[in-house]
């Protein structure tokens, strides 16, 4: 066994455990009353950002509604997603009071960044009634094989609409925001600029922080050329953000970019409703830009954005 293979093993051998110690509490012979899908964000494993959750959440779903199973969803670590995001035609909202573990039909399943399998089949195969879910991944093309991009897109968005709806809180904070048409331009930089600390370690110098930023207006200044209309720029990096507002005409939403498996306080409400309002920000754009110039890093976060709000979406890499 290669070395590699071994701190696989080793791996999820420690996650079972993990799941095995916060699990047992609930421990009884009282078998589930129906067959039940909960998708989980209770602190036990880190997920990845806001789009990484909401992968999990909305492929579990369409599972459950293939399989006629109950869904639910438990998120409360690092907020209450209800603060947030609210049932809308799904109750999804699960009562902590009301979890069993029971010894052959409850399983708990850890598919975090587990792109090897089909989780539909996976529960199908299952004797148990009630799923544990850890997952983060839109799974949309496993479970729907016959539908194309563009179906699946309005699939993802539809289902997304039937399960949530913005809070009080949210909608307020949106609707103070200028409602005039917009573009959007969203990057991700990770540990590039030096802003944070990530599971990426890659740092540029200064030098090369300012010959990638006057890149990227270069491009930003090109595109918003072409539109008579308003421009935000969205990214994980503040640096990057002051720089393009005082080389572009470039709005941007108030506060600092925050990861939610990434940062120390992360009961920080404000950090965690600027990713929201960032969101459905780009949700509301015309167009929304993604740039991906080298070294720089992929991301989902703007192109579901724009699924959700059925927004143009273009990647520019020169």
């Amino acid at each position: 066994m290669t070395l590699k293979k071994i701190k696989q093993f080793l791996g999820k051998k420690h996650k079972k455990a993990i799941v095995f110690a916060h699990y047992i509490k609930y421990f009884s012979l009282k078998q589930p009353k129906q067959k039940q899908i909960i998708v989980c964000f209770d602190g036990l494993f880190p997920h990845g950002g806001l789009v990484d959750r909401l992968k999990g959440i909305v492929s579990f779903y369409q599972i459950a509604q293939v399989l006629g199973y109950d869904f639910k969803i438990i998120f409360n670590k690092p907020f209450e997603l209800s603060t947030f995001l609210q049932p809308h035609l799904v109750d999804w909202q699960m009562d902590a009071n009301n979890l069993i573990l029971h010894p052959t039909k409850t399983k708990t399943m850890y598919l975090v960044n587990n792109f090897n399998v089909n989780p539909l089949k996976m529960i199908q195969n299952s004797k148990a009634k009630q799923f544990y879910v850890y997952a983060n991944i839109d799974y949309g093309k496993t479970i729907f094989t016959e539908l194309n991009s563009q179906q699946l897109e309005n699939k993802w968005r539809n289902d997304f609409n039937q399960l949530f709806k913005k809070s009080k809180l949210l909608e307020t904070k949106l609707n103070a925001i200028t409602t005039e048409q917009f573009i959007a331009f969203h990057s991700r930089f990770t540990t590039l600029m030096g802003d944070f600390k990530d599971t990426t370690t890659k740092f540029l110098s200064k030098d090369e922080q300012d010959a990638l930023c006057n890149n990227l207006v270069t491009i930003i200044n090109r595109v918003k050329a072409e539109h008579n209309k308003n421009a935000f720029v969205f990214s994980d990096s503040i640096n990057f953000i002051n720089f393009a507002k005082q080389k572009a005409q470039v709005k941007s939403i108030k506060g600092y970019p925050f990861h939610m498996d990434n940062f120390n306080n992360n009961n920080n409400t404000d950090g965690h409703l600027k990713t929201l309002i960032d969101f459905f920000m780009i949700a509301k754009s015309d167009t929304v830009y993604f740039l991906n110039v080298k070294p720089m890093y992929n991301s989902s976060f703007s192109k579901y954005a724009a699924i959700v709000g059925q927004a143009n979406f273009e990647v520019l890499e020169a």
